[in-house]
């Protein structure tokens, strides 16, 4: 640059500074400044926020704060930065809370207010706030109406009312702290129950002494936490909560400024309460914490209370007291000390597998057929099976004697023998009823009869030929990344005692050049130390090493010395207690304190947070600012929050990077004595995006939750926590959900940020005391209670719904405990209600555990979800599970697994019960096994705690059981795992092979893996009780998918064994729902309704992998459409005809339209509650007994299937005119329809009934990270079960339902674009039908099956409605040595596909068949004329040779089938008296209400028309006589049907109950043919003082309903 330039800028400059003087002089402004240029800004923010607080101030000068902000107490000391060259700076201390008014009740602010509002908080789309009144703040696209500002001197009297967030959702949700945001009907915060009394608190006034003091505390209000960290923590809303708080730090307090001194500290009272001067004086009397608290700025440390504080004189370096010693490992000796207890009162065979049995009958029969057959213990030779008829209610004892019998064989007296599952190595257990096993309703499902085995009791004696090796290598096993390990620490001390004496001579030399570089090597190898540490650089550590390497005298250099040997031997001392290590340093001085139960502490909980090491790259590089938050936790019940306002950055003034906290909390609204047993500390980490998606500016930053950590308040050991401790940052990723609860937190991962935490060490060791229950209650009578009492907790019983109770309720019930101690249900609202769980009133509940009635297994599972954390509830509710039935406890071990993530320590009942579970059969022994493994390996990443404490549990169970055949087992399941999977990926891998290429490469692979299993005898995984000796190679294939899934075949002793292999597809999903369907299958035969469902097992084995059981003798609806090519999809007959086809007498289809009936209402029930989409004609399937049932689960929970933007599942479920036709013989609806509709309401008011069985479970399983199962999936379940209606409206609205779903269009419209698509994608999978069968008849059959035919005639023919009108020409069928001739029935049609077929097969016959016909083909003339062509046809075709008559294809022809056994479907009963009519009705009074509702159900067997057509009928109702005028009721028309179905109900308003004495209910069936045409069919009346005289139940109702026979109207 030339002097010219230089000289026009400064001309520049110059011009621009006299304007800006001249503007000051213009303001009377000082025109000197001695600050920074942006200080007049800040200066400016500053007074804004003071106007802003003081013109919201309501009572000024009065403080309510509940927690302690006073002054920082010297017991932490909060000490503070002095950067060079600047001055002091100030300690950043968190702010108190400063709780918002609720939004509905803040005062706007003044439109022409002269500083702007208070920042807004961020605005996630998902949210949507409510109106508010105009703050102030620029109008945009954007804006949101911000909370009120910050009240900081609220009145402590004045408290708001609670904010509830949607009232109207069906799952109660926690209002936020700071702000009050309404939320929709879809969104969803928690199943669990929080409290919704809002917690009004404000800044604490530091100069009022007696702020401190307890009685100046509301301990009546609930504390709001910031995050509402509720179970199961959803965290969707979670940036709102915190935006609403996050206002800024708009003060930097850092620099000079023209203020004095004594400003500047009222600034800092005002905006930072805990500020305390650099200049005060710390108390030398006070307590300190202990030597490990680490500081920002060392300051010389006060004395502390006596034997508190280490006194160390010299520390010598190296010596003993800094080589690692071996130590137990922290969670290993809690495993150890896992023990069984004896819950399980039964006898328990660990070495056998043992049938599961329930309490109740798996059949209506009395008695059925059993087949038992001997095992291969017995000869060879003599297997055939002998056929006994066996009461259901016979013991398995008997039935064993009985089969022992009739066998004519040696028995070894010795010997104990026993009865098991054909071709399984299961036995039945002895005491059991015969009808009580699962086995024998699976039988009897399928049509089978019961086959049994007979065998000697004993352990299965199995050889292994190869030596075992190490368990470890058995399986995956989780391995720390986060190690101590002690070769590589001794080797640093090594090297740091080597850089240290270098030093020293450094030091003595006087050298400036050595002492540097000795310096500088000193610091390399404590950041290698550090490194190795994980990253932590403790910050008084790096003072004492500062202060090391800056001393000038020797005096000095001794002096610090010591103290920086001292903080490293601290330093790794407390990271070997915070790892799961098996080292730890010696002490360098014992203490002892004397030890005091908590309930003698009257002080405050103080926590201090120092530091987060260990930054991940991703935090350091995508947020600017971080901030926390603490919240205590009982369960789900917050007890107490601090949250910090000033913004902490990421500072790399030392080796790593850290975030420096120095953030201070004492907990003042509960005393020590007063907290709970199982409180838990939880800290919070968010962060500010640098760069966001979102519109963020100054006034909007996007702040989300980056992780958190939860601690307990006491160790294993009942100690309360004192000192530092260095916790892992659980990191939230997807779906990030915050648990108050799990293990204790120790440093698993090298990948985890860590947390330095302080507690206040005390001079004595707090202990929480053993809860000794010294009086027992007594429990009082129910019915001691008045009426309206009894009543009001009886609904709230049966309600079973503890999240909803508000505060009067829970107050009632907890009054009314001791009436309720035999109201075995009323437990989880009696412990819900209470809210104060310190020891004085834990005391009252173990109390009332002694005397409560016996528990429900089912509903013992809800006392072990996250609310419930007391140790001892959960103790009673495991013994209460205990008692369940072994199928409930087989089938809930999923669910109790699951809840071990809740509990606090490794040593609890839950994992005693778990344990002592795994010895009542090997069946629990390999489920509970599999079920860790998959947890083990999908939670080893997102929750590692979580896995493991399974994998510990897991080897726990196989070390217990001392059996070498066990890990042998499991060890084989494992290697055949592994081979299945790179079978699976080597097909993907050749991704370029043809079809035929893929089965080839699998059938060598296979074939190789047979003759391995032929000598290993693997046992499966997902059946442990079959024996694999092979594999069938032919039978096996490859599953048209992406995936490859591979259908496995094996081979056992007597029986196959079929399954689908999968691998990268979650199959927890499938295993969930299926398990989901067991449990209302569960429900529903408990309470006698049998709805035939069929269910197949599901196993994951792993990550991403798993097995399935294929069920056998079944088609997909597509298949079964296929049959009659593409048109079949829109042919509403296939279905039913393919039954037909399969079911070939009047028995067989009956109990198979049965089985469709019941089958296919039960999974209506299912798909619709559970919000099942992707419904197309590939994943239902049919058995060939009837059965339906479903496959393919990924879209559930109302996830439903999208194409093009547009929802594919349109309809709650399928219910097709397919199933329609099946059900009712034809398109008009019968009484077999009334009976689907039936089941279908039957069984959804069961499941409403007993919802808590479906919540709770749902509730569990929210934590499991399965994709769809979260909080919006109980609200969605909740949602659909209809809570808020009575049993009739939820009758009446299902109904509904069904019939919408017949008359939709979607789901026919989907089925042919599946079609098509299918089509498209493989057109040989639409080929016509097999030639060599024909398409009426399921098999072939021959000359041998049935006997050789000597002649067949035409007798007649005869018209059919099948259900169509169609003429059938009846044959007389004569065979050899069979005196009696049979007859069939065959259609012109069926002689036609005959002929057809042949002339295939025989290309050389000129046998031919008239079919030509001028006239229409469905008449009589015509029908008459072909009857000479089919006499002619079968003439000339028992002329021909042997080969053609006699062939296969003419004898499945001639095979009686369903038809010919005349079902009363096909021909015409004009000659028969038709039944009465009657209609089902329900009348109900209500005395209270003065109601009368009459619900109008079926009508049956109403008469034709004159016309032969069905009737359109309607009902009218009338109350004679009428002197009241109350209107007449009339229900919707039902076209075209004789059992019309309307399921409606009316109310008759003002109808009290004397008047039931004198009334008549009139009700009349019309048909309504058109407009004008009405007439009335049948007239009844019902005398209503039959209801009157009818018993009232306790809520004030008469019922009276059944069927009522109608009399016709003349």
């Amino acid at each position: 640059m030339d002097e010219d330039e230089e000289f026009q800028l400064a001309l520049e400059m110059s011009k621009k500074t006299f304007k800006d003087e001249q503007k000051l002089r213009s303001a009377n402004l000082d025109l000197i400044r001695f600050e920074s240029p942006d200080e007049s800004v800040r200066q400016k923010k500053i007074r804004q926020i003071k106007q802003l607080y003081e013109g919201n101030t309501s009572s000024p000068g009065t403080s309510s704060y509940s927690g302690s902000v006073a002054t920082s107490p010297t017991d932490f000391r909060p000490v503070y930065n002095e950067p060079r060259g600047v001055g002091p700076l100030a300690h950043s201390q968190s702010y108190p809370h400063n709780f918002f008014n609720p939004w509905q009740t803040a005062p706007a602010a003044p439109q022409n207010s002269q500083f702007p509002g208070p920042p807004r908080p961020p605005k996630p789309d998902q949210y949507k706030f409510p109106p508010q009144p105009s703050i102030g703040l620029i109008q945009d696209q954007y804006f949101v109406a911000p909370p009120p500002p910050l009240p900081p001197r609220q009145s402590r009297i004045l408290q708001t009312s609670p904010v509830k967030i949607n009232p109207s959702s069906p799952v109660s949700s926690t209002p936020l702290r700071h702000s009050a945001p309404s939320f929709s009907q879809d969104q969803f915060l928690s199943p669990i129950k929080p409290f919704e009394t809002s917690f009004d608190s404000t800044i604490e006034n530091p100069n009022d002494s007696s702020s401190n003091d307890s009685t100046h505390h509301d301990h009546s209000v609930q504390y709001q936490p910031l995050t509402h960290l509720l179970v199961p923590y959803v965290m969707e809303n979670l940036n709102s909560s915190y935006g609403a708080l996050l206002v800024g730090d708009l003060i930097d307090l850092s620099c000079n400024e023209d203020a004095s001194i004594d400003s500047q500290h009222e600034i800092r009272k005002e905006f930072d309460p805990l500020y305390v001067s650099i200049n005060s004086t710390l108390s030398l009397n006070s307590s300190m914490p202990a030597v490990q608290i680490y500081h920002a700025k060392p300051i010389e440390e006060p004395k502390c209370v006596e034997d508190v504080k280490r006194k160390i004189s010299s520390v010598e370096f190296p010596s003993s007291s800094f080589g690692l010693i071996g130590c137990p490992n922290a969670i290993e000796e809690q495993v150890k000390k896992i023990c069984k207890r004896n819950m399980i009162m039964r006898e328990m065979f660990p070495d056998f597998f043992i049938a599961p049995t329930v309490n109740y009958m798996t059949t209506t029969a009395s008695t059925v057929k059993v087949v038992v057959y001997k095992d291969y213990s017995f000869k060879q030779n003599d297997r055939k099976g002998k056929a006994m008829i066996c009461a259901i209610e016979q013991t398995m004892d008997i039935i064993t004697a009985q089969a022992l019998s009739s066998f004519d064989c040696f028995l070894d007296e010795k010997k104990v023998y026993g009865l098991k599952i054909y071709g399984l190595n299961q036995f039945l257990a002895k005491d059991s009823l015969l009808g009580t096993n699962l086995y024998t309703g699976h039988c009897l499902l399928n049509g089978e009869d019961v086959k049994l085995e007979v065998g000697i009791f004993e352990p299965q004696k199995r050889i292994h030929e190869q030596i075992l090796e190490s368990w470890n290598s058995m399986k995956s096993q989780i391995r720390y990344s986060t190690v101590v390990d002690k070769e590589d620490i001794e080797n640093t001390f090594g090297h740091l005692a080597q850089e240290m004496k270098m030093y020293q001579i450094a030091f003595n030399d006087g050298s400036t050049l050595k002492l540097s570089a000795s310096s500088q090597r000193v610091k390399q190898t404590v950041q290698l130390l550090c490194n190795s540490l994980h990253r932590i650089v403790p910050e008084k550590l790096y003072n004492e090493m500062q202060k090391y390497l800056a001393a000038t005298t020797e005096d000095q250099l001794n002096s610090h010395r010591n103290d920086f040997l001292r903080e490293i031997h601290s330093f790794l001392e407390l990271y070997c207690r915070c790892t799961v290590s098996g080292y730890n340093l010696p002490p360098l001085q014992i203490i002892t304190k004397p030890k005091v139960e908590v309930l003698e502490k009257m002080d405050f909980l103080q926590i201090m947070l120092n530091s987060v090491h260990s930054i991940p790259e991703d935090w350091q590089r995508e947020y600017s600012e971080f901030y926390m938050s603490v919240d205590l936790y009982y369960g789900t019940q917050v007890l107490d929050g601090h949250s910090n306002k000033i913004p902490k950055n990421i500072k790399k003034d030392q080796f790593f990077p850290r975030i420096p906290l120095d953030l201070y909390a004492k907990f003042t609204r509960l005393h020590l004595c007063t907290y709970p047993r199982e409180t838990r500390i939880v800290v919070s980490i968010s962060g500010t995006l640098k760069n966001s998606a979102q519109p963020s500016n100054d006034y909007n930053p996007v702040v989300v939750m980056l992780g958190y950590c939860s601690v307990p308040l006491y160790d294993e050991h009942l100690y309360m926590r004192q000192g530092p401790l260095f916790l892992p940052l659980t990191l939230l990723k997807k779906n990030p959900m915050l648990k108050p609860f799990g293990p204790y937190p120790y440093i698993k991962d090298a990948r985890d940020p860590i947390l330095i935490i302080s507690f206040k060490v005390w001079d004595t060791e707090i202990f929480f005391p053993n809860v000794v229950i010294d009086l027992q209650c007594i429990p009082q009578d129910f019915s001691t209670l008045d009426v309206e009492t009894q009543e009001y907790l009886m609904e709230m019983i049966e309600n079973q719904d503890p999240s909803r109770l508000e505060v009067d309720d829970q107050d009632l019930i907890w009054q009314k405990r001791m009436h309720l101690t035999n109201q075995a249900e009323a437990l989880p609202l009696v412990l819900s209600s209470l809210q104060d769980w310190s020891f004085g009133f834990v005391v009252k509940v173990y109390q009332i555990l002694e005397e409560w009635a016996p528990l429900k297994p089912e509903t013992a599972m809800e006392l072990l979800l996250p609310q419930y954390p007391d140790e001892r509830v959960r103790a009673y509710a495991v013994r209460s599970l205990a008692r369940g039935s072994t199928d409930f406890l087989y089938h809930t071990i999923p669910q109790i697994i699951e809840a071990l993530r809740f509990e606090l320590y490794e040593k609890c009942a839950l994992a005693d019960f778990i344990l002592e579970l795994s010895f009542v059969s090997l069946d629990f022994t390999f489920e509970i096994y599999w079920q860790l493994q998959q947890r083990v390996d999908h939670c080893a990443v997102d929750d590692l705690p979580y896995a493991i404490r399974c994998q510990n549990l897991q080897q726990k169970i196989i070390d217990e059981h001392k059996s070498q055949d066990l890990k042998a087992d499991i060890k084989l399941q494992h290697d055949l795992l592994n081979e299945l999977d790179s079978i699976q990926d080597e097909l993907r891998a050749k991704s370029t092979d043809s079809d035929s290429d893929r089965l080839h490469r699998l059938k060598l692979r296979l074939g190789r893996l047979d003759s391995q299993l032929l000598t290993k005898r693997v046992r499966l995984p997902i059946c442990p009780a079959f024996d694999c000796t092979g594999i069938r190679v032919d039978e096996c294939n490859i599953f048209n998918s992406n995936a490859k899934p591979l259908k496995i075949v094996f081979r056992g002793l007597n029986k196959n064994y079929s399954i689908i292999h999968k691998r990268d597809d979650d199959m927890r999903q499938d295993s969930f729902v299926l398990k989901m369907v067991n449990e209302m299958d569960r429900i529903w035969k408990t309470n006698g309704l049998d709805l035939r469902m069929i269910t197949f097992r599901i196993m994951p084995v792993g990550y991403r992998r798993g097995m399935g059981e294929l069920v056998l003798n079944c088609a997909t609806l597509l298949e079964i459409q296929k049959e009659d090519g593409l048109r079949g999809v829109l042919n509403d007959e296939v279905l039913r005809k393919w039954l037909i086809k399969h079911n070939s007498d009047e028995f067989a289809y009956k109990n198979a339209q049965d089985n469709f009936i019941r089958s296919c209402a039960g999974w209506c029930i299912v798909t619709y509650v559970l919000g099942i989409g992707d419904r197309h004609n590939d994943n239902i399937l049919f058995t060939k007994n009837g059965h339906v049932f479903h496959i393919d689960f990924g879209k559930y929970m109302g996830d439903w299937q999208m194409a093009a933007g547009f929802r594919r599942d349109r309809v709650p479920f399928v219910f097709t005119t397919e199933m329609f036709y099946v059900i009712n013989g034809g398109k008009s609806p019968t009484q077999q329809y009334q009976l689907f509709i039936d089941y279908c309401c039957q069984a959804f008011n069961h499941l409403r009934r007993n919802k808590n069985v479906l919540t709770n479970l749902l509730r569990i399983m929210a934590c499991s990270e399965i994709s769809g199962i979260n909080p919006s999936s109980l609200a969605f379940v909740e949602k659909n079960l209809m809570l808020d209606l009575s049993e009739t409206d939820a009758t009446v609205q299902f109904t509904a339902m069904i019939q919408n779903s017949l008359n939709s269009s979607s789901v026919r419209l989907n089925f042919v674009a599946h079609t098509f698509a299918q089509f498209m994608s493989s057109s040989s999978s639409f080929s016509k039908q097999d030639p060599h069968k024909l398409s009426f008849v399921p098999e072939l059959f021959t000359m041998k099956t049935d006997g050789r035919i000597s002649k067949v005639v035409v007798v007649t023919f005869e018209k059919h409605c099948i259900p169509n009108k169609i003429y059938m020409y009846k044959l007389e069928v004569h065979r050899r040595n069979v005196t009696v001739p049979s007859f069939i029935y065959r259609s012109f049609a069926d002689f036609e596909e005959l002929h057809r077929k042949l002339r295939e097969r025989f290309p050389a016959m000129v046998l031919s068949l008239n079919t030509t016909s001028n006239m229409r083909s469905n008449v009589r003339a015509v029908a008459q004329k072909r009857m000479i062509h089919v006499q002619q046809f079968l003439i000339y075709l028992f002329n021909q040779v042997d080969e053609i008559c006699h062939c296969d294809l003419v004898y499945t022809f001639f095979h009686s089938i369903l038809r010919d056994n005349k079902c009363d479907t096909y021909v015409d009963h004009s000659g028969i008296a038709p039944p009465d009519c009657q209609v089902f009705l329900k009348l109900q009074h209500n005395s209270v209400k003065n109601t009368l509702n009459v619900f109008v159900g079926h009508v049956k067997n109403l008469p034709l028309l004159q016309t032969g057509q069905p009737p359109d009928p309607y009902v009218k109702m009338y109350i004679r006589p009428n002197l009241q005028n109350f209107p007449k009721k009339k229900t919707n028309i039902v076209r075209d049907t004789q059992h019309p179905t309307f399921n409606q109900e009316f109310t008759y308003e003002g109808f009290p109950a004397d008047m039931l004495n004198s009334r008549v209910l009139e009700v009349d069936i019309w048909n309504s043919s058109g407009i004008l045409e009405k007439h009335k069919m049948f007239s009844m009346c019902i005398p209503l003082i039959k209801l009157y005289q009818a018993k009232e139940s306790r809520k004030s109702q008469r019922v009276v309903e059944g069927w009522f026979q109608c009399y016709k109207y003349i």
